[in-house]
């Protein structure tokens, strides 16, 4: 395998951990769909089933998505002490930071076309021209 197979299986597997872990957070849904659709992504450019401008339009959705949940204050990330909302801020925000990041490396690495199609179609062959 490839680096960047490699890279995105990886990743891949830490988006779809990132998404078993939200089960317990209050708006779980929107969490599990936005890590488990990074995890589709990730497994779509193992594949090379993605498009660079796909990669590059989840880059700047997670980037404006990590921008809003940017905390008013920084408290770190840890629990104990100071407002939770701030805290579970700053988590979202590096979350979406993570993802954002992967799928700008994505794009950067996936300078090939993605092959939807076989690459010796029967129709080019001419064995069904006469």
């Amino acid at each position: 395998m490839v680096p960047k197979q490699l890279l995105s299986t990886f990743l891949g597997i830490v988006f779809i951990v990132f998404a078993a872990m939200q089960y317990n957070d209050p708006d779980a849904v929107i969490w599990i769909a936005i890590y488990l659709l990074a995890a589709i992504f990730s497994f779509l450019v193992t594949f090379n089933r993605i498009n660079q401008g796909v990669l590059l339009a989840a880059f700047a959705a997670y980037a404006v998505g990590a921008v809003f949940f940017w905390p008013a204050k920084w408290e770190g990330i840890a629990i104990g002490g100071g407002d939770i909302k701030n805290i579970e801020e700053a988590r979202e925000f590096l979350g979406l930071i993570f993802t954002s990041l992967s799928m700008l490396t994505f794009a950067l690495l996936n300078r090939s076309k993605a092959r939807l199609h076989p690459r010796n179609p029967i129709y080019r062959k001419g064995k069904w021209a006469n």
